[in-house]
């Protein structure tokens, strides 16, 4: 289970919210946060949203999976943090725009 993902130069982190919803079933959903002020960037925490892999391409770009549970939509999410804009592929589907719009779009998938 994944406690916290810190940038290479630690200028951001994604904490989880790990929980088990079933026996043997935990989902760990991302927040994901700028270190110096613990200002939220990108939220998926109150929804059942769970990372998988996390990879970070720089200091502030970020590639992660994420997967609704129960079922079968996932996401593919590759998110500039400084420049405050990602995107994502979820199914067929494909938003790129600014953090909030884009965590917006994630959750109603």
């Amino acid at each position: 289970m994944k406690d916290e993902s810190l940038s290479p130069e630690g200028t951001y982190t994604i904490r989880f919210d790990v929980f088990e919803v079933r026996m043997s079933h935990w989902v760990e959903v991302p927040g994901i946060f700028r270190v110096a002020d613990d200002l939220v960037l990108f939220d998926l925490r109150g929804d059942v949203w769970s990372a998988g892999p996390v990879t970070w391409l720089s200091d502030s770009v970020v590639q992660l999976t994420v997967r609704r549970y129960p079922g079968w939509v996932s996401c593919e999410l590759v998110l500039d943090l400084q420049a405050g804009k990602g995107e994502a592929i979820c199914g067929p589907g494909r938003f790129e725009g600014p953090l909030p719009a884009l965590e917006n779009w994630v959750r109603r998938h």
